[in-house]
C-alpha cells in the first residue's frame, strides 16, 4: 500500500484534538500536532510527529493563517484538518491562501454555511421534515417580539452561529441564555443593540442529548455513530462530559442521511438533537461540522472518525467499516470536575445562564454520581495505555484545577469570619454618630 502522507491537525489543546491525534496515529497516518498553546496536550501524544503552534483566532485572525500558512510550508501536509470551529471557520475562508499540495478537511463554504449558520440549518430542517422547535429572528428587538405569537415561555436567546463567521459575525460572548417572561426576553434583546439581528429565540426544548456522527462521502454516510450525553458541563446543559455509544434510532438515522445528503455534506458532522423520553420524541438542535467531544468515544466503541475522513479527502477506500459496540462510556473528567464544582455550588446552582427547565439533582446526588462514575469499564478522554505522555500533562492540569477549588472553598469561611468581626466596630461607630447628632436635651 501507498505509505500515508502528513496530516495537519488544528485544536491539540483540546481533548477532541488530542483524540483525532490518536485516530490517526493508531491508522498508521503521520500527524503534525497544532494548538494554540506552547503545551498544547496533543504535543505530547506519541503519535504526534511534529508540532507547531499558531495565535488564537479569535485573537488575531491573520496571524492565525498566516502561523498555519507557515507550519503547512515547513511540514508539507497532504491534509489539513481543522477540529474547532473557530479554526475551521477561518480556514475555510482562507482556503485561497492554502498551497495546491495541501487540502482542507472541510466542505465547500456553502455547505458549511448550513452547519455554522443555525437560521440555514433549521431552514433546511423545515423543508426536509426533520422536527426543529419553534424560532423567531429579525433585523431588531421589536421584529423578534412581533414574531413570537403563540410562542410558550421559558425561551432560549441563541446567537445565530459562529461569531467568526462571514453571515454571523457577533460579540454576543455566550452559547445561551434563557427568559421566562415576555419582558425578560425584550430586557436581554434590547441590551444586545447591533448584534440582535445574529441572534434566534427559541421555544426551550426538554430532553437529553441524543447525537449522530457521520462521515460522509458526497453526501452518503460511509458510518453513523450515535451517543448519549448522560452528563454535561453545566449540569443543565452544555458540553458533555459524561456519554455513551447507543444503538442508532431509526428515525436518527433516517434524519441525518436526509439532511447531510441534501447538501452533499463531505467530510465529519455531528446532528445534534434533543430527546424527550416521556414522549418519545427527538427535536433537532444543530449540525456541528466538526470533530466532537465524541470522538474519543467512537474510537474506544470501535469507529475511527478521523481515519474514515482521511481516506474520504485524500480519495481512498476505507475498506469496510464494521459496526460499533453500544453501551461504551467515556468521561472528560477536567469537564467533569467543572461540573461537580457547579453542581455543589449554591451560587452557580442559581445561575441565571441555567435552564430554567434544566433539574440539577440535589447536591449529595452530585457527589454521589460523580463518584460512581469511576467504576470499572469508563473510559477516559485522555488516559489512553498505548499514549500515556497526555495524561501525566492531564493530571498535573487537574491537581491545578483542584487545588484553586479547594483555596477558593477555604477562603470562604474567612472572608465570612472577617466579615462577623468587622461587624461590631461598624456598630459602635453608628452609635457614636447618633449619640454625636442627638439634639442637646432642654
Amino acid at each position: 500500500m501507498t505509505p500515508w502522507p502528513k496530516v495537519l491537525v488544528t485544536g491539540a489543546e483540546e481533548h477532541q484534538g488530542l483524540a483525532v491525534i490518536r485516530g490517526l496515529g493508531r491508522a498508521g497516518i503521520p500527524v503534525v500536532a497544532c494548538g494554540r498553546e506552547p503545551h498544547s496536550l496533543g504535543f505530547y501524544s506519541r503519535y504526534a510527529a511534529e508540532n507547531a503552534a499558531y495565535e488564537s483566532p479569535f485573537g488575531d485572525r491573520e496571524r492565525f493563517v498566516a502561523d498555519i500558512l507557515s507550519a503547512v510550508e515547513r511540514t508539507r501536509p497532504s491534509l489539513i484538518m481543522p477540529v474547532a470551529e473557530s479554526t475551521l471557520v477561518a480556514l475555510s475562508a482562507a482556503q485561497h491562501r492554502l498551497p495546491p499540495f495541501a487540502k482542507l478537511a472541510a466542505p465547500a463554504p456553502e455547505v458549511l454555511d448550513y452547519a455554522v449558520d443555525k437560521l440555514r440549518t433549521l431552514t433546511l430542517a423545515a423543508q426536509l421534515g426533520v422536527p426543529a422547535p419553534r424560532t423567531a429572528w429579525g433585523d431588531t428587538a421589536e421584529e423578534i417580539l412581533c414574531r413570537l405569537e403563540g410562542f410558550r415561555f421559558p425561551v432560549a436567546i441563541k446567537p445565530r452561529g459562529n461569531a467568526l463567521h462571514s453571515s454571523t459575525l457577533n460579540a454576543l460572548g455566550f452559547k445561551v441564555r434563557y427568559a421566562t417572561t415576555l419582558d425578560e426576553l425584550r430586557t436581554m434583546l434590547t441590551s444586545f443593540e447591533r448584534d440582535v439581528r445574529a441572534v434566534l429565540v427559541q421555544e426551550y426544548v426538554p430532553g437529553t442529548g441524543r447525537c449522530v456522527s457521520a462521515v460522509c462521502r458526497d453526501g452518503i454516510p460511509l458510518v453513523q455513530f450515535a451517543y448519549a450525553r448522560d452528563r454535561e458541563f453545566p449540569l443543565s446543559g452544555g458540553v458533555s462530559v459524561l456519554r455513551k455509544s447507543i444503538p442508532l434510532d431509526p428515525r436518527l438515522a433516517e434524519w441525518t442521511a436526509r439532511m447531510l445528503g441534501a447538501i452533499q455534506w463531505q467530510g465529519v458532522a455531528m446532528v445534534e438533537f434533543k430527546y424527550d423520553e416521556s414522549a418519545d420524541r427527538f427535536t433537532l438542535m444543530e449540525i456541528n461540522g466538526r470533530f466532537q467531544a465524541s470522538t474519543a468515544l467512537a474510537l474506544d466503541a470501535g469507529i475511527n472518525l478521523p481515519y474514515l475522513v482521511t481516506c474520504v479527502f485524500l480519495d481512498r477506500e476505507p475498506g469496510p467499516v464494521d459496526g460499533y459496540r453500544p453501551g461504551v462510556r467515556e468521561r472528560w473528567l477536567r469537564g467533569d470536575l467543572l461540573a461537580l464544582r457547579d453542581g455543589l455550588s449554591l451560587a452557580r446552582r442559581r445561575s441565571p445562564t441555567r435552564a430554567p427547565a434544566g433539574r440539577i439533582p440535589p447536591r449529595r446526588m452530585v457527589l454521589w454520581h460523580f463518584l460512581r462514575d469511576f467504576r470499572p469499564g469508563v473510559f477516559y478522554d485522555e488516559i489512553k495505555r498505548d499514549d500515556w505522555r497526555p495524561a501525566l500533562v492531564e493530571c498535573a492540569a487537574l491537581g491545578k484545577l483542584v487545588l484553586h477549588w479547594v483555596v477558593d472553598v477555604l477562603k470562604e469561611p474567612a472572608r465570612r469570619m472577617v466579615r462577623i468581626a468587622r461587624r461590631p466596630r461598624r456598630h459602635r461607630l453608628a452609635k457614636k454618630i447618633t449619640l454625636a447628632l442627638r439634639p442637646p436635651a432642654s
